[in-house]
């Protein structure tokens, strides 16, 4: 590409990285707080469209480590009296033997989520209806097939809970789907994944929402505790390039 010439490539590199550097900021989605994220969702699900709100969880991401059973943002929707919404999934191998022992159609007190970490919210309590139960579900990403282990359809209080015990970010709608939910008659769907899920997703949604919660996955380099970090970095450091200094 450069001929041999290594002062041309370099200069070359320099170039495009600075101008690759100069969209800093520009280019990902907007992020929300749950908050927000609620009510531009219901707003959003309130008018004609022609397909569900997708809202991501973007930080309880299995994809990127976490264990995937934070209920916080599925705690929120609930405060928030939202329904006609799917959300999935809460990882709760517990809680999915038991629905199983209760079997599709029962009611009982169930806790279930939160177990893993003080970042990831409260277990929640609450009077579930079990909606259907499946062994050995599994959900596609392009041609690829992903196992969620046995699977329980719980509803509480209008919104049906996919919990998985088989631990897997959202890629696509079959999710919903392969577990007897019917995505698209849904005003909101909820999901745990930073982008992966937008491939699938997006094609069905009426609108793609990204939601930030504080949590277990420290993915924001602002405020990450990094204890080796010696060079400056953006966003610590507005112009990286120009200073010497360790990023604070």
């Amino acid at each position: 590409m450069t001929d041999n010439d290594r002062a041309g490539g370099d200069a070359l590199a320099e170039r495009l990285g600075r101008r690759l550097f100069g969209m800093r900021g520009q280019t990902r989605p907007e992020f929300l707080t749950l908050a927000q994220g609620i009510e531009r969702a219901t707003a959003l699900a309130s008018k004609d469209r022609s397909g569900p709100v997708v809202v991501a969880d973007i930080w309880d991401n299995p994809g990127g480590g976490t264990a995937g059973d934070s209920t916080i943002v599925l705690k929120g929707f609930l405060d928030a009296g939202v329904t006609n919404c799917a959300f999935g999934t809460i990882w709760d191998p517990m809680a999915v033997r038991l629905c199983h022992a209760a079997g599709t159609g029962a009611t009982l007190d169930l806790r279930f989520g939160g177990k893993t970490s003080a970042t990831a919210g409260d277990p929640i309590d609450a009077t579930v209806e079990v909606v259907q139960v499946r062994k050995d579900a599994v959900q596609s990403f392009g041609t690829s097939v992903v196992p969620l282990g046995d699977i329980a359809v719980i509803r509480v209080q209008g919104i049906e809970v996919v919990l998985n015990s088989n631990r897997s970010q959202a890629f696509s709608p079959d999710l919903f789907g392969n577990a007897g939910v019917d995505p698209m008659r849904k005003d909101i769907l909820v999901i745990k994944s930073t982008n992966h899920f937008y491939g699938a997703f997006a094609p069905i949604a009426s609108d793609v929402l990204y939601v930030a919660v504080d949590g277990p996955y420290p993915n924001d380099p602002a405020t990450n505790p990094y204890t080796r970090l010696t060079r400056p970095l953006w966003p610590r450091v507005e112009t990286p390039h120009a200073v010497s200094e360790p990023a604070p």
